[in-house]
């Protein structure tokens, strides 16, 4: 049986002369107009039907136009129309393509020509930043955080609470040390001191070159049900910033561990107020955010709260709202939170702008680079925006989501994990 023919196709043998020696026969002169006009009104007919059938087949998988998309949803959008992205190389670190919803959340970083990166996998490699060549390969246990590098030394943070201290070089180890909990967020390095917190609530001090105890600060573990994460550290030269799963902030003093104040952000929640968010320091206000109570601005020296903006869409009633990351850009805070989207606050609490991100999954800490905002969400992958409209660029998903931040440079490289176990290396325009 012959196919159906689609509309292009009527038109094209319409407009085709009969081939010599082939079953139709010349138009009788007088008859040409009226055969014409036949065929020209069945073409109509025909045409018509198939859009009309085309239409219903498409109705439910088209990609929206952007301006009409949900804005409080991930759902596919239409092409973009920016190019920001080339891929230089990929290698993978550890093959989850059979796995069901897997997720890494290491972020890399990149010292010198070498860019490291660990995994679930449990080993730490070393490679080359232009190329992804191997340069040396480590196991040191599974790896859900970023490395810090200072002056040639590497402090890396494992899920089984062990801080490592390596040559940055060859990857020899120097020290290490043996903490509670997990530890999921880079280690602040300040001055003599390496500072890091884990999912233990618990925040310790060591000597940067010797890894010796200085001093150890343990907050209250809540016996209510608690999220998956925990902060990191911020500082300056007087005090270090950290939130708990208790839902407060402290704030230690530098030399001691001591509490300088402590501060509660619990406001009306009976449940998931945890602060997991590492805080942001600005001059002399300090931005943190709340699980279920919003983002805080407080007052660096006294810990009092200059104000507060509670993160909720009347639309998503259900919605936890949970916080996964904050960052700035000295002017804006950039604020990501489960199913309610991308926030950009200004300084004083206003909210300039929003992108959703209902269904897209979890999302990562944004970065900032350049006049872009980077922005991962666990299901749809790692989206471009324009940093101060919120305006998408460019998206990307490589299989299964993005989990992790990427990593950012200042001469334009990105290199970020997939939740597949690939490092992937681009160049960032």
């Amino acid at each position: 049986m012959n196919a159906p023919m689609n509309a292009m196709d009527a038109m094209n043998a319409t407009n085709t002369p009969h081939e010599a020696g082939g079953a139709g026969l010349a138009p009788a002169p007088g008859g040409r107009s009226l055969r014409w006009q036949r065929v020209a009104a069945s073409l109509i007919s025909l045409i018509s039907l198939a859009s009309l059938t085309s239409l219903i087949s498409l109705a439910g998988c088209m990609r929206l136009p952007t301006e009409r998309a949900d804005p409080a949803s991930a759902f596919p959008r239409e092409p973009l129309g920016e190019d920001r992205l080339s891929l230089r190389w990929k290698r993978t670190l550890i093959d989850r393509r059979e796995d069901v919803a897997p997720q890494e959340f290491a972020t890399p970083v990149m010292w010198s020509d070498t860019v490291y990166s660990g995994s679930s996998s449990g080993d730490l490699v070393a490679l080359r930043a232009s190329t992804g060549e191997l340069r040396w390969r480590k196991k040191v246990g599974a790896v859900n955080s970023k490395p810090a590098i200072d002056g040639g030394l590497m402090y890396l943070g494992t899920e089984d609470g062990t801080l490592l201290c390596l040559d940055a070089q060859t990857g020899e180890e120097k020290w290490r040390y043996q903490s509670r909990g997990p530890i999921a967020q880079v280690p602040l390095v300040s001055g003599s001191l390496v500072v890091v917190a884990n999912e233990a609530d618990q925040v310790v001090a060591l000597d940067a070159l010797t890894g010796a105890f200085k001093w150890q600060y343990k907050a209250d573990s809540p016996e209510e049900n608690t999220l998956r994460g925990h902060a990191g550290v911020a500082g300056d030269s007087e005090l270090f910033f950290t939130g708990f799963a208790n839902g407060s902030i402290v704030a230690l003093r530098r030399d001691t561990g001591s509490v300088a104040w402590l501060q509660s952000l619990k406001a009306e929640s009976s449940a998931f107020f945890d602060v997991d968010a590492t805080p942001v320091l600005l001059d002399e206000t300090l931005y943190v955010t709340s699980s279920s109570g919003g983002v805080y601005a407080l007052d660096k020296t006294s810990g009092l709260v200059r104000w507060r903006t509670r993160l909720w869409d009347s639309s998503l009633p259900n919605s936890t709202g949970n916080v996964g990351g904050l960052t700035s850009d000295g002017t804006l805070l950039y604020v990501a939170v489960a199913d309610l989207g991308i926030h950009a606050m200004d300084l004083r609490g206003n909210i300039v702008w929003r992108v959703g991100a209902n269904k897209g999954g979890e999302p990562a800490t944004p970065v900032v680079s350049g006049d872009l905002l980077l922005y991962a969400l666990a299901k749809d992958g790692l989206y471009l925006a324009r940093r101060r409209s919120g305006d998408v660029v460019e998206y990307w998903d490589p299989g299964d989501g993005v989990s992790a931040s990427p990593a950012v440079t200042a001469d334009g490289r990105m290199f970020v994990v997939s939740n597949r176990g690939i490092l992937y290396a681009f160049d960032l325009d």
